[in-house]
C-alpha cells in the first residue's frame, strides 16, 4: 500500500523543536507524502528554521492564528494527502521506518488508524477496542494517528471553541457518529513530546473547565454516569492494591526496578 499522506506540522515559538520535527519527517524512508508547515507568527527563529528548510516543505505559511487547532484546521484546508498525519513541533516519527512501517503494518485499514506512543522515557499503548468511557478517561494520540481525509468532509474540522481539547472532542464526534471505522495498530508511531499545551501544568483549570463542558456536549445525561463509573472502578482498584496479592506486587515491582538501577 503507497497512500499519499499530508504531514502537518503546527508551530509557534519552538524553534529548535520545530528543526527536530522537520528532520525526523524529511529523514523518512517512506517519501510518498507532502509536508505542510503552518506556523503561528513567531517571534523567535522559527521562520529562520523554515527558510532554512524551504526546499523539504511543500507548503509553509507564518501568520497569526487563533489558537492550535485553527492551525490545524488551515492545514487540513489546505492538504491534498489521502491520509493526514498532524506532527507538531517537537514531535518525532520514532525512526526512519517509522512512517513505512505503520503504513505497511498488516493491520493499515480504517478510517482513522492509531499506533501507539513512546515517550523519552517508557511510552503508552492504546487498547484495540474503545468505548465511551474509554474517551471520558483517556484519548486517542493525535501525533500517532493517520486520518483519512474524508472523514474530515464528513465529519467537520476541530472545534475552535475548544482551546486545549479538540481533538479529543473530535475523536468523540467520529466515534459517536457510527460512521468512522477506528483500527488500532500495535505499533509506536511518534515520540511524544510532553511540553505540548494539554500537558502545561498552568493549563490544567481550563483544560479541566474545557473537559465538563465538552462531554456535557457530546454524552449529555449519561456523562455523570460515565463518571460514577470511573469513580467505582478506581475505589474498586485502590481496594485491590490494599490486598495482600497487591502488596506483594509493588514489593516485587520495587525490586524490579533497584536491581534495573543497579
Amino acid at each position: 500500500m503507497n497512500p499519499f499522506v499530508s504531514i502537518i506540522t503546527v508551530n509557534y515559538n519552538d524553534a529548535i523543536g520545530l528543526q527536530k520535527t522537520i528532520d525526523s519527517v524529511t529523514n523518512q524512508f517512506f517519501k510518498n507524502y507532502e509536508y505542510l508547515v503552518i506556523d503561528g507568527n513567531s517571534n523567535d527563529d522559527s521562520k529562520e528554521v523554515i527558510q532554512k528548510n524551504k526546499s523539504k516543505i511543500n507548503f509553509w505559511i507564518s501568520e497569526e492564528d487563533t489558537g492550535i487547532y485553527n492551525a490545524m484546521n488551515k492545514g487540513i484546508k489546505i492538504a491534498k494527502g489521502d491520509y493526514l498525519l498532524f506532527l507538531n513541533s517537537g514531535d518525532l516519527l520514532n525512526g526512519t521506518m517509522a512512517l513505512s512501517d505503520f503504513i505497511n503494518h498488516k493491520d493499515f485499514t480504517g478510517d482513522i488508524i492509531y499506533g501507539d506512543y513512546k515517550f523519552l522515557e517508557g511510552g503508552k499503548t492504546y487498547p484495540d477496542n474503545l468505548t465511551p468511557l474509554f474517551f471520558v478517561r483517556s484519548s486517542l494520540p493525535h501525533q500517532s494517528t493517520l486520518f483519512k481525509k474524508t472523514v474530515f468532509d464528513a465529519m467537520g474540522l476541530y472545534d475552535e471553541q475548544y482551546k486545549i481539547v479538540s481533538d479529543r472532542a473530535f475523536y468523540i464526534k467520529c466515534f459517536l457518529s457510527n460512521q468512522i471505522f477506528f483500527k488500532h495498530i500495535n505499533y509506536p508511531l511518534s515520540i511524544f513530546d510532553l511540553n505540548g499545551v494539554s500537558n502545561n501544568s498552568s493549563n490544567n483549570e481550563k483544560q479541566l473547565l474545557e473537559n465538563q463542558n465538552m462531554f456535557q456536549q457530546y454524552y449529555g445525561v449519561f456523562y455523570e454516569d460515565y463518571k460514577n463509573m470511573l469513580l467505582l472502578q478506581s475505589q474498586l482498584n485502590q481496594v485491590k492494591r490494599e490486598t495482600l496479592l497487591g502488596i506483594l506486587k509493588r514489593i516485587v515491582n520495587k525490586i524490579k526496578r533497584i536491581c534495573r538501577i543497579h
